[in-house]
């Protein structure tokens, strides 16, 4: 019998750029990092996954977000004309009212639905123009909470 040795191994995965008459793999995980791809790994893993030939891919990545204001749209009302000059002047409104409670819980949960996604790397650019920095300070702070994962 095989013996247990990885933590979570990934069985029958189609990579990137393999169409579907190339081999399937299999992928083994420790301690957080991919440590075998193998067409067969014979050992175990304390958790094994079978991807039934689905894609396995590196994680997304977000480039240019804005972390500090998603999940506003309408408040504190909708962009009728749908330009970047009024989403700016409603933005200006909207961060009147910024709090740090505010700000974190909607970058987390915004976090939340990116990872959901496969995006697991966040570029995201912070509003400094108000004078307390609430968003910044806000994201400064969640950059600190996510980091710990």
């Amino acid at each position: 019998m095989p013996e247990q040795k990885y933590s979570i191994v990934l069985r029958e995965c189609r990579l990137l750029g393999a169409g579907d008459d190339r081999p399937r793999v299999d992928i083994a995980i420790e301690d957080d990092q991919i440590v075998a791809v193998s067409p067969r790994i014979s050992e175990l893993g304390e958790r094994e996954i079978d991807i039934q030939g689905n894609l396995v891919s590196p994680p997304f990545v977000e480039s240019h977000l804005h972390l500090d204001s998603a999940l506003t749209a309408g408040e504190p009302r909708w962009n009728q004309s749908g330009t970047l000059f009024e989403g700016i002047q409603i933005w200006g409104e909207r961060k009147q009212s910024l709090t740090l409670d505010d700000v974190k819980k909607r970058a987390v949960e915004t976090l939340r639905l990116q990872a959901s996604q496969g995006i697991l790397f966040v570029r995201s650019h912070a509003d400094v123009s108000e004078p307390t920095l609430t968003a910044l300070q806000g994201l400064l702070e969640v950059r600190e909470q996510v980091n710990r994962f």
